[in-house]
């Protein structure tokens, strides 16, 4: 929904026409740029820039001391400009505990923080918002995609970890964990007890994502996740419409209206034509900068659920990520407690959640920053999350080639009144859903090629493209 950039320079240039260039190659998250230079300590000269789009200003801010950028949100802190929070907890004490009452904050969100001695830059626990740096012997600098980093010949970018601060001074860059998830410990309970207080948690963590003004849209295939999702907004008063894209005959669409009417919310059903597919795999892997066919089948959905809100008057897009992991929804969850044992699975599901920024986040954001819309997960909640890591592992995955998983989810849903159609319809991935990656698949053979390499020789054809195709 934007974008933030920022630079530390230990040589006579102009950081703040270094960062204007880079917003250059971002200008798809935003056309409305500001940028704002700062004297340094000793060597170092500093700039940090920000960009949004129309509906929204930059979330720039700055005081005598320092300058704050931030993309993305606070979600507790809605009557704030996220900016200006940080800036009162700089001005109320020190950057380092500063930063680490930022980090607790509930939301998807990257920062940078400039003063006269340093360069800041944050990201939330689950990494819902990117942010990468690259550093040269005299530059270093960050960005919200990696384009903005090789536009200024800085060509193997990093992604600052999630829960992380990484400050750059004249010593060097340092790099401190302020918040993680700690490894899982089971809690004794039953299937009961563990479905109230996981319905408690999701609710919670519904009211808190929709702490928003306007209308907002559910991305709706009509399975277990955005069904939930939907009837748990449906119940906290949200001002919702469903929203379920694909291709022509595709699984999800042959559903979706009859489950929305069920769940009694509106709908805005619209199909791709495979024509134009191709032009979206161009888009999409310029957005996403990686040609992973996975990938690719997820963020080609994504894309189009949010073109769709946007266009529907739309600031806010729910959806399901995060599900999956945390409950056990892949087949592979099954099979690893099948061959591998109760421990495996245990590991398995933790680093799938530590991973979900790097797998599903960083994608996400992408795939959907070309319009004025933010996307939320109620399964990225930090409470919930610790709460779910505590779950015992057969409420979520049940040994002999258990094919419907996520148990404890799926009772949640019973219990709040979701229809049975969908509180057991087996997890079947987007990418398939809409048919989007059968259909990259058949493009790519018709050119005489696997679809991996397909979608290899697009990524060269538009990776340095200044502008998205």
């Amino acid at each position: 929904m934007g974008a933030i950039v920022g630079i530390a320079t230990t040589v006579n240039s102009d950081p703040s026409g270094i960062a204007e260039e880079m917003l250059k190659a971002l200008k798809h998250r935003g056309t409305v740029c500001k940028t704002m230079g700062i004297d340094g300590e000793g060597e170092l000269v500093l700039a940090v820039g920000c960009s949004s789009h129309p509906e929204a200003k930059p979330d720039i801010a700055s005081s005598s001391k320092s300058i704050v950028a931030v993309n993305g949100s606070f979600y507790r802190r809605a009557s704030v400009r996220n900016a200006r929070y940080v800036l009162r907890q700089l001005h109320a004490s020190a950057v380092s505990t500063a930063m680490r009452r930022v980090e607790c904050e509930l939301g998807g969100f990257a920062g940078l923080i400039a003063q006269r001695k340093l360069l800041c830059a944050f990201r939330d626990v689950n990494g819902l918002k990117p942010l990468y740096y690259a550093r040269t012997r005299h530059l270093t600098a960050f960005a919200s995609e990696r384009k903005a980093l090789w536009r200024i010949g800085l060509n193997n970018p990093q992604p600052i970890p999630p829960g992380f601060a990484c400050t750059l001074t004249n010593s060097g860059l340092a790099k401190k964990r302020l918040v993680q998830f700690q490894h899982p410990i089971e809690k004794k309970m039953t299937l009961r007890r563990a479905s109230a207080e996981l319905s408690r948690f999701v609710a919670r963590s519904i009211k808190r994502i929709t702490h928003f003004n306007g209308k907002i849209a559910v991305a709706f295939s009509g399975g277990l996740d955005s069904a939930l999702t939907a009837a748990m907004a449906k119940q906290a008063g949200v001002e919702l419409e469903a929203v379920s894209v694909g291709l022509p005959g595709s699984q999800e669409l042959c559903t979706v209206e009859r489950f929305a009417k069920e769940l009694g919310i509106p709908i805005t059903v619209e199909t791709f034509t495979p024509d134009s597919l191709e032009e979206y795999i161009r888009r999409v892997i310029w957005l996403i900068e990686e040609p992973n066919l996975m990938k690719v089948s997820v963020a080609i959905p994504l894309h189009w659920a949010a073109m769709v809100a946007a266009r529907r008057g739309c600031g806010l897009m729910l959806c399901g990520q995060g599900s999956d992991e945390l409950y056990g929804g892949y087949y592979k969850y099954a099979r690893t407690l099948d061959n591998r044992g109760r421990g495996a699975l245990a590991a398995e599901l933790y680093r799938s959640v530590i991973e979900s920024s790097e797998v599903n986040y960083e994608r996400d954001d992408q795939a959907t920053s070309p319009f004025p819309i933010e996307l939320r997960t109620p399964f990225a909640d930090p409470d919930l999350i610790r709460f779910s890591l505590t779950i015992p592992l057969e409420f979520k995955v049940k040994e002999g080639n258990d094919l419907t998983r996520k148990w404890v989810l799926r009772n949640v849903a019973k219990m709040i009144g979701v229809p049975d159609d969908m509180v057991w319809r087996r997890k079947k991935a987007i990418q398939h859903g809409t048919g989007v990656e059968n259909a990259i698949r058949k493009l790519g053979k018709s050119y005489g090629l696997t679809a991996n390499a397909f979608l290899a020789k697009t990524y060269e054809e538009v990776k340095r493209m200044e502008s998205m195709p």
